[in-house]
């Protein structure tokens, strides 16, 4: 039977079924004999003390990823499940043997690496989840960085490198030998100034980057510090093929030495922007239209209250009582409740900037992609742009980009009202 045949075999039959044809390798015996995984899981969830929405917090996962495992709809990942067995303290294959505590590869001193590194990360990591996380700092899936901090997987430099700099720190808190392997790496290579290579020979971002270097006598330790970057990061984008300069790094090199965006990362277009052309990125040009609002559209919204803006994104609203308002702004609406709220704080900029108004329609439909004040029923108030509802969960994105995404139960959601404008204080009119 081919190779082909053989996978296709095993997935048409239960795993337990074909486990001792076909399952030579014994990766079938992280399942329980005794029950289907799905029961396996609940069973350990129950042990643990945990809701499904618990274990999913526990795991970086949704409850509907913990609903769907339970079900049968999806299974879990070895890394999620050794994570479920430790949490419960239930063996994963039916009483026979415990789950190891390290892989045989994982050395004594990688192992103290991962436990250092997963301390910073459970105290620096603030609101992302393991796969967001993994995701924006190019470490990789939600099991592989779950792996890298429990000891699963050794560290290796550019895992380091990318932790350290989504942590805010250097590799020195956690991997003492891998930092020194990343000093005998630099001193190992001449950071010197180099030369510019040739224009045809640029179609890669090593070449690039190398360029600009030359051009703007820069080494490798000098660019890495303009950019926030460990200089082993420089060097993985000058010497790996597939390595990917961010946006945000090609917009600063634009706003220093005038290099275009486009071309730093692609290398499409001119090297260089002129002095009278302005960044494009990757959105295209919008034509200039003019919309005539009709006078008879502008109403009095009623201030009724004021947002104190917190350093987590969120606010509460201070409610003035019936009859005492704090005057009124004029803006177009057709919805007859529309109200308004004075923002104070500027922990939600760039979008809300200390003394504007945010103009809210109750009455309005909200879409996906809508911007939306919600009031949670512990108290919370937001303005967040709803991405998403699924399975029940409420999915919001930060205004503010510090801040990463927020799932709430639908059935824990106060009030959700369409955010029909942000007006500047200049419009504001008293009683």
């Amino acid at each position: 039977m081919s190779h082909i045949q053989h996978v296709c075999v095993k997935y048409r039959l239960s795993r337990h079924r074909c486990k001792e044809k076909l399952d030579q390798r014994g990766l079938d015996s992280l399942y329980h004999r005794a029950m289907e995984m799905k029961l396996w899981i609940r069973l350990a969830r129950k042990k643990a003390g945990l809701t499904q929405e618990q274990l999913g917090e526990r795991l970086g996962v949704t409850k509907a990823n913990v609903s769907a495992w339970e079900n049968g709809r999806h299974e879990a990942s070895f890394a999620q499940l050794t994570a479920i067995s430790e949490l419960a303290g239930l063996p994963l294959s039916g009483g026979e043997a415990q789950v190891a505590d390290a892989p045989a590869s994982i050395e004594k001193w990688q192992q103290e690496d991962a436990s250092r590194l997963k301390a910073l990360f459970d105290a620096r990591n603030g609101s992302f989840s393991q796969e967001e996380f993994g995701t924006r700092f190019e470490i990789g899936s939600q099991g592989m960085v779950w792996q890298y901090l429990n000891g699963r997987r050794p560290l290796n430099i550019k895992a380091a490198a990318n932790f350290a700099r989504g942590l805010g720190v250097e590799v020195d808190q956690f991997s003492p030998r891998l930092a020194d392997e990343i000093r005998r790496a630099a001193s190992s290579v001449l950071d010197t100034i180099p030369s510019a290579p040739a224009a045809a020979t640029q179609d890669t971002l090593g070449l690039r980057l190398t360029r600009v270097m030359a051009e703007e006598r820069l080494d490798i330790p000098s660019l890495a510090h303009f950019l926030g970057v460990e200089t082993a990061v420089v060097r993985a984008w000058i010497d790996l093929p597939e390595s990917r300069l961010g946006l945000h790094h090609a917009v600063r090199l634009q706003e220093a030495y005038g290099y275009s965006p486009i071309w730093l990362v692609s290398g499409k277009g001119e090297p260089k922007l002129s002095s009278h052309e302005e960044a494009e990125l990757d959105e295209p040009s919008i034509p200039l239209d003019l919309v005539e609002i009709p006078p008879g559209s502008f109403r009095r919204i009623p201030v009724v209250g004021m947002a104190q803006l917190g350093d987590n994104g969120h606010f509460c609203d201070i409610e003035y009582p019936v009859g005492h308002g704090d005057g009124y702004i004029s803006f177009p609406t057709s919805d007859p409740d529309a109200y308004a709220l004075r923002c104070n704080g500027d922990s939600m900029r760039p979008r809300i900037k200390h003394g504007e108004f945010v103009v809210i329609e109750p009455n309005r439909s909200i879409t996906n992609g809508d911007e939306v004040l919600v009031k949670s029923q512990d108290g919370r108030v937001m303005v967040k742009e709803l991405a998403y509802v699924r399975d029940s969960i409420v999915h919001l994105s930060s205004v503010n980009e510090r801040h990463g995404m927020l799932r709430i139960p639908q059935d824990q959601i106060e009030r959700m009202h369409f955010v029909g404008g942000i007006v500047k204080p200049a419009v504001w009119r008293p009683d």
